[in-house]
């Protein structure tokens, strides 16, 4: 009787890549027949025993079948493919040809653009009727087993640490913790404790939450278990990572529009944080480093946490092509080839960028620094001076892939693409110091398209300032958890604003940010909340708002009406 097979046996027989048919001669072909056939006349191999080893090999089979369909070895097939197709991506952008910087050469000449047949993108038309509630929008970012997780590891950490958590939370209480500070946002108050003052008389906060529960759930708030925390541990916001994943994840799920922008986001935070950045230029200087790709509307579709050496980059990409480029290409990973533009600053362009760029058909544009560029032979700042505002110098590279342009403004401005220079050449009006009036000044296709997609991270940045939750904790665990959720807020709108469009209701009907986060919190405070809430017993207390009195109305009098003085009696 032949040995039984284990199913990890047949598995690696079955393997493609350990095939023994190279080994095999003509010979041996030959000698298979007269074998098989001399082992069945002295009965070594009989029918009994073949149709033993088929059955078992149908078992097998039907385990392996089963093993695949199991749920859990799914994800983990699904992990594994993920896996595996970003290190293709990585190996992919590697193994494309660049050229050295001392090969790079510049010819005089003007750029001959491509002729680009760009591919339709696909939108997905909403499926509803009526337009969702903001609540509808929310659940997309953060869903009910988030929140239940939110108030699994606080009551974890709350048992850890403090004696005095008499109460756990749960995900409803934790909905109206998060609801209350998108109001505080909305309300703007000097301190969060006002609005529990009984003067005010701000009713949402005095019925849904005393103001010592309030403190006390944030003191211990916590969205992992620090005790599983590894001690090697290398990302520096593990703490607050899986509400980033949580919003990362959606953002990953949107269609991504034509025009895309690449630029940095500052978290504003003045605490003790040794991979705090400054931004220059910026509203809020100080703060976290957020790199974001972004649509012209403002709509985040991805985004990298910079923490120094620590951040998540490919480490090849680092050393190959620099900080800058490492970032546009990390964040462009998800980004279809033949569909989209991209522009970026002159703090991610670089000549070898451009060139991988192009190879996946995604055309950008940028500024640049000329020194990354191996010395272009532009014109002098004083020749162009000397031809006027306006004035521009086009070069291209000897293969005509990369274009190069100077154009001259109030000062020079340099230019880089892989797709249009010059162009079609519209007119702008500038201040004229000299006549004091405005002069019409000739303006490149290249800075015209630059400046209608370049502020999408800039947008985003406005739309959470206008109504950013109120915090001066000093801890950066709270400001990181709070501007994750101004991001899926405001990304949100955005979502909603689109469906509007889509279903095509009238702009005067659509909400507003501000109505829109007000609505979200009435949401996320009423959710799950029964009807039959005990209320205390007897006459309301000084923390109700008084109703207040009814008007004294005046008696009018008829006009007819003469006065009769009464007679006054003297006692």
């Amino acid at each position: 009787m032949a040995n039984k097979l284990k199913p990890q046996d047949i598995y690696e027989l079955l393997d493609g890549y350990n095939s023994e048919l190279d080994t095999l001669d003509d010979s041996d072909d030959e000698q298979v027949p007269n074998e098989l056939h001399q082992m069945n006349e002295e009965g070594k191999f009989p029918n009994e025993v073949l149709e033993t080893l088929l059955a078992e090999f149908d078992t097998t089979e039907t385990f392996f079948e089963n093993e695949t369909n199991d749920e859990p070895n799914a994800e983990v097939d699904l992990n594994l493919n993920y896996t595996h197709q970003v290190l293709n991506y990585f190996d992919k952008i590697l193994r494309m040809d660049v050229t050295a910087k001392n090969e790079i050469k510049w010819v005089s000449q003007p750029f001959v653009p491509p002729k680009l047949s760009i591919d339709d993108i696909m939108q997905d038309l909403p499926i509803y009727i009526d337009i969702p509630s903001p609540l509808h929008y929310f659940n997309r970012y953060f869903s009910d087993s988030d929140f239940e997780n939110m108030a699994l590891y606080t009551n974890m950490y709350a048992h850890q640490n403090t004696s005095s958590w008499k109460k756990n939370t749960d995900k409803y209480e934790i909905r109206t913790f998060i609801a209350l500070h998108i109001l505080t946002g909305c309300l703007r108050f000097a301190r969060i404790s006002m609005y529990w003052d009984t003067f005010i008389g701000i009713n949402v906060f005095i019925n849904n939450m005393s103001r010592n529960r309030f403190y006390s759930l944030r003191s211990n708030f916590h969205v992992i278990d620090n005790m599983k925390i590894p001690t090697n541990n290398k990302d520096r916001f593990v703490k607050v990572r899986p509400m980033f994943d949580c919003v990362l994840k959606r953002c990953r799920e949107l269609v991504k529009e034509r025009n895309l922008s690449i630029d940095e986001q500052i978290v504003p935070f003045t605490g003790h944080l040794n991979v705090k950045q400054y931004c220059k230029g910026k509203p809020n200087p100080w703060g976290i480093k957020i790199f974001m790709l972004c649509g012209a509307s403002g709509v985040i579709y991805d985004f990298i946490i910079y923490q120094g050496s620590e951040t998540e980059f490919c480490p090849q990409f680092k050393n190959k092509f620099g900080l800058g480029a490492s970032v546009v290409l990390q964040l462009t990973e998800h980004v279809e080839e033949n569909k989209h533009f991209l522009f970026f600053d002159n703090y991610f362009a670089s000549y070898n960028l451009f060139e991988i760029l192009l190879q996946r058909k995604i055309f950008a544009a940028s500024t640049i620094r000329v020194d990354r560029f191996s010395k272009p032979p532009f014109m002098n700042d004083k020749v162009l001076a000397s031809i006027g505002k306006g004035a521009t110098h086009e070069i291209r590279n000897d293969k005509n892939t990369i274009a190069l342009l100077k154009w001259y403004d109030n000062k020079s401005v340099h230019m880089a693409s892989n797709f249009i220079a010059s162009g079609n050449v519209d007119h702008v009006e500038r201040w004229d110091k000299k006549i004091k009036e405005y002069d019409t000044v000739e303006r490149p296709e290249v800075i015209q398209l630059y400046n209608k997609s370049m502020g999408g991270v800039d947008k985003i940045d406005q739309l959470i300032a206008y109504y950013r939750i109120f915090l001066k904790s000093k801890k950066w665990t709270l400001r990181m958890v709070f501007h994750s959720i101004d991001m899926a807020i405001c990304n949100s709108w955005l979502e909603y604003l689109q469906d509007c469009n889509l279903l095509g209701i009238e702009k005067k009907k659509q909400m507003d940010l501000l109505h829109f986060k007000m609505r979200l919190a009435d949401n996320l405070i009423n959710l799950g909340r029964c009807d039959n809430i005990k209320r205390p017993r007897g006459r309301p207390t000084s923390a109700s708002t008084p109703s207040p009195s009814p008007p004294f109305k005046k008696k009018k009098r008829q006009k007819n009406q003469s006065r009769i003085k009464k007679p006054v009696t003297i006692i």
